[in-house]
């Protein structure tokens, strides 16, 4: 079933439900009103029917066989088809209204409301309003109501009461009415609910016809349209959109990844397979045959290591034990390893603050800051200096910056240089070995400790790239959050 469906059958079901109980409410109301009326008329009639009755002699009349006295003076309320009845203390008939039917002569106007009345406490008396059904009648709605002497003696009871027939009719004409336009109504409603869904979902549609066009096409660059009005299927369409954006940039930096993987793999392999002939034409294994040999496996074994990696960073499944570690400690080793990488060719220093201890993995620690030392070595001149500073930041994080006065990165070239296999200066990169992973992997990793990671260059002034890190224990970050937040900015 489709939404538009759906959407048409609850709103006609709700809408249905809302005249229901309103055509209730109404039908329930204006029976009420009816009913207040015919009990406002009885009330009145009694009022003026006993001073009516006792006007003049009650006269013996027959009726249906049977001797009856008849109150001539109440003959005035006929047209208003008003009955009354006068009843002694036991329950006898002593005088009827000339207009009440032979059905009645025998029998009281309501004998339940008779016997209700008779059973009342005297403290307790009051006026009744009962309706009553007579064989070959319509129903009469009957007021009863108890003659007492101011001594408090009952000396007789007074039925007054009047046909239903006329309300009977207004409830039936009120109820056909009710039914005919709820039905009307509630048909109205489901084709006018049916046009607003076709209406409402047409964007839908075009969303989904867009979408499936790009599957089928395979064109990731086209994008839906977006509608002017800021509801909600135009969020929809904005978000469908990033999406898209998202998909297509994931989609070219796969097939980067598939072609830089390629050619990185590409120039070993070709190495070690023309060591490997050189070694079978010879019949014999040179030295220097099996030092590149065992360079290119290196170099290789390397690549196919900072890979996985980077996929278990992906993944989320990067292993990652977090301790107390000492950056004096750390920083330190990596000092000193930085400057046998340097070989003396430029100047390695670092400055920390004492007693900077943070919640860190310190082998992936050192990896960062091995990457960053050794990057800024290869970029920097001879004679030049990479220097390395801690201290506290605010908020609880602290701040590691490695510096250098090398060559610096073009600023057009700050947006990419933590993007797998970027190259600013590509020919020199290989020429240092470089395969373009370093910064992804320190990058992946100070996400992994919920920090984030800033560059800052000038070309022929230097670089600087400051990692900021939790100092207690970090949280592992939210999946699809890239863990550079936390309220820090760059500094």
């Amino acid at each position: 079933m489709s939404i538009r469906t759906r959407l048409t059958i609850w709103y006609t079901a709700v809408l249905a439900l809302i005249l229901s109980v309103f055509c209730i409410g109404v039908y329930a109301y204006v029976t009420w009103q009816m009913i207040q009326q015919v009990d406002s008329r009885l009330s009145q009639a009694a009022n003026t029917a006993l001073p009516l009755a006792l006007s003049q002699r009650p006269e013996v009349a027959e009726r249906a066989g049977k001797k009856v006295l008849t109150l001539p003076g109440l003959d005035a309320l006929r047209a208003s088809e008003t009955y009354v009845q006068l009843l002694g203390p036991r329950g006898q008939v002593l005088g009827i209204s000339p207009n009440i039917a032979d059905a009645f002569l025998t029998e009281h106007l309501d004998p339940q409301a008779f016997q209700e009345a008779v059973n009342m406490p005297p403290d307790q008396r009051a006026n009744l309003f009962t309706e009553a059904q007579h064989s070959g009648m319509p129903p009469i709605r009957v007021f009863t109501r108890a003659l007492v002497l101011r001594s408090g003696e009952v000396v007789g009871y007074l039925q007054v009461a009047t046909s239903l027939e006329g309300v009977k009719a207004a409830q039936n004409s009120l109820l056909i009415a009710l039914l005919s336009l709820g039905g009307v109504g509630i048909l109205f409603s489901a084709v006018i609910g049916a046009i607003l869904a076709r209406r409402a979902l047409r964007p839908v549609d075009e969303l989904t016809k867009t979408a499936m066009a790009i599957y089928r096409a395979e064109n990731l660059d086209q994008r839906v349209a977006v509608p002017k009005a800021n509801d909600e299927v135009g969020r929809l369409s904005q978000a469908f959109n990033e999406m898209l954006d998202r998909l297509s940039k994931l989609f070219h930096a796969q097939q980067r990844l598939i072609a830089d993987v390629s050619h990185e793999m590409r120039t070993p392999l070709t190495v070690i397979r023309g060591n490997v002939d050189l070694l079978r034409a010879m019949g014999c294994a040179d030295q220097e045959s099996l030092d590149a040999l065992t360079r290119e496996s290196d170099r290789m074994t390397r690549l196919v290591g900072d890979l996985l990696l980077l996929s278990q960073a992906d993944a989320g499944v990067l292993p990652m034990h977090f301790h107390a570690v000492n950056l004096n400690q750390v920083i330190a080793d990596v000092e000193r390893s930085g400057q046998v990488l340097s070989a003396g060719r430029v100047q390695v220093s670092a400055h920390v603050e004492p007693d900077l201890i943070i919640q860190a993995n310190s082998d992936r620690l050192k990896q960062v800051l091995l990457n960053l030392v050794d990057n800024a070595i290869k970029h920097t001149p001879d004679g030049g200096q990479v220097r390395i500073e801690a201290m506290r930041s605010y908020n609880d994080y602290v701040r590691i910056s490695v510096s250098d006065t090398g060559v610096g990165i073009p600023e057009k070239d700050l947006p990419y240089v933590f993007e797998r296999f970027y190259r600013v200066d590509k020919s020199r990169s290989r020429a240092n070995g470089g395969s373009g992973l370093g910064l992804s992997i320190a990058h992946s990793i100070v996400q992994a400790h919920n920090g984030r990671i800033v560059v800052s260059s000038k070309s022929g002034v230097g670089t600087t790239f400051d990692v900021y890190l939790p100092i207690q224990h970090p949280l592992p970050p939210a999946s699809g959050e890239n863990g550079a937040h936390n309220g820090l900015t760059a500094g």
